[in-house]
């Protein structure tokens, strides 16, 4: 006997209560209504179009499987909208009991889809994408802690890095995380450009009431990308500045990311600098070689692509920017190997990316690096050439001889000749001492890491 639209529908969420979570049982699947079944088609009622749009995007497949599993047959799905299941969600919210203040705090739900933000979340950007290694571990470790807990320990969670290594991804994987187990979460993703113009149009054209409950009222979590690009904006910053105390005052999640700590941000309020630095402040560093190539092997499996470990190791070696960078390469030399039908060989990417090695090579030279490392110690180039022994000079000599050494490919001899005429087993013993440390001292690990990705940008 063929069963009933409404048996039909409890046998299904029967069937998913095994499979899914309470949350998304309760808060997506339970208020659909199972209007009609026949001729094989299943006609669910949902109560506004945001519901119908989020349930096609996430859970279609899902939801026809098990229908059909239940059903006994194949069928399909259509969707109608129906305003009434709205209303009939909001007299039951009405008689609910009241929240304890667990509830109250972190990350609210809402049934009202007009305040509910749009999400531009990359739906590729989640914490089982990410590839987590010694350089960017602790900063993964506290936005998954963000995610599971919002607002409980890490609020503000400040991420920094350079470009291309991973914090957009774990701010877009902080959203993905706690919609899946709060799809009501009311969450805003943006950029600090998006922001600025939001401030300017709201003020251009008189909406700043609108603006002010969209960001103090109506939000959740608030994630904000390149935080950094609001310095010298001082109407935004004031804008900014009420939304954080708001809602860190009401227990709602803060997170930023920025290309500088928030001491190096120029041009920006101190109040703002503050509070940034009240929270968690976690760094990403450029990934080392297994983490490169950790990131290289997760990119060909997501793309179907056998790699050899020889092309692997080739581009984890001479490509150490960032991963934006490396996963590009890898991209265009699957797209040259599929196009030209070559093997996908070490020598063939050296060919393939020979533009891209080539200017590496030609802007590391000896004198770019002495340049770069005296900048980033603040002393003069001429001390790094100097016999002079104080310890504040020693560590940055020895450094950018390493580093000439392994970058520019200068012989000792000539390293010795370009350091102040200093002998050749000066410059082996400092690389040597170099290389030892940076396997049991992490701050001088940290600090050469972040000069070998200042100077693969200096030929963009």
């Amino acid at each position: 006997m063929t069963k009933s639209a409404a048996e039909l529908w409890g046998s299904f969420l029967t069937a998913a209560a095994g499979k899914l979570s309470a949350h998304v049982i309760d808060s997506w699947l339970a208020p659909i209504r199972c209007a009609r079944y026949d001729n094989a088609t299943v006609v669910l009622e949902v109560r506004d179009q945001f519901a119908r749009d989020w349930l096609r995007d996430h859970y279609v497949d899902f939801i026809r499987d098990e229908l059909s599993l239940v059903a006994g047959e194949s069928v399909a799905v259509d969707w109608v909208v129906n305003p009434e299941l709205r209303l009939t969600d909001v007299s039951e919210e009405t008689n609910a009991p009241p929240e304890s203040p667990q509830e109250r705090s972190g990350v609210t739900e809402t049934v009202d889809s007009e305040k509910r933000e749009s999400r531009q979340l990359n739906s590729r950007y989640v914490f089982d994408t990410f590839v987590s290694g010694p350089s960017n571990q602790f900063a993964f470790a506290a936005c998954k802690a963000v995610a599971e807990n919002p607002a409980s320990s890490y609020n503000p969670l400040f991420l920094f890095g350079g470009v291309g290594l991973g914090k957009t991804h774990l701010l877009s994987a902080i959203g993905h995380q706690i919609l899946r187990e709060k799809p009501r979460a009311r969450i805003i993703y943006t950029s600090s450009e998006a922001f600025v113009n939001e401030v300017i149009n709201a003020v251009r054209f008189s909406k700043l009431d609108e603006f002010h409950n969209k960001y103090r009222r109506n939000c959740d979590v608030f994630l904000v990308d390149d935080i950094q690009l609001i310095a010298g904006k001082d109407r935004t910053q004031h804008e900014f500045f009420h939304i954080f105390n708001t809602l860190y005052d009401s227990q709602r999640q803060i997170v930023v990311t920025s290309d500088k700590l928030p001491h190096e941000i120029p041009d920006i309020e101190e109040r703002l600098r503050n509070r940034f630095q009240w929270g968690l402040i976690a760094d990403v560093q450029p990934p080392e070689i297994e983490t490169r190539v950790a990131i290289l092997r997760k990119k060909a499996d997501s793309e179907r692509v056998s790699l050899a470990d020889e092309v692997i190791f080739f581009l984890a070696k001479n490509i150490r920017s960032n991963v934006r960078e490396l996963e590009g390469a890898l991209v265009r030399l699957m797209a040259h190997a599929s196009l030209t039908g070559q093997p996908l060989t070490a020598d063939y990417a050296q060919t393939v990316l020979a533009d891209i090695l080539q200017s590496r090579t030609l802007a590391l030279s000896v004198e770019s690096i002495q340049k770069l490392v005296a900048s980033y110690y603040q002393v003069k180039i001429a001390d790094l050439k100097s016999a002079r022994r104080q310890r504040i000079l020693v560590r940055p000599r020895q450094v950018a001889m390493y580093l000439c050494r392994k970058h520019a490919g200068a012989s000792f001899p000539e390293l010795g000749t370009r350091f102040g005429d200093k002998d050749h087993t000066t410059i082996m013993s400092a690389c040597k001492k170099v290389d030892s440390l940076l396997k049991t001292d992490a701050a001088l690990r940290k600090e050469v890491l972040e000069l070998e990705r200042r100077l693969d940008v200096l030929n963009p």
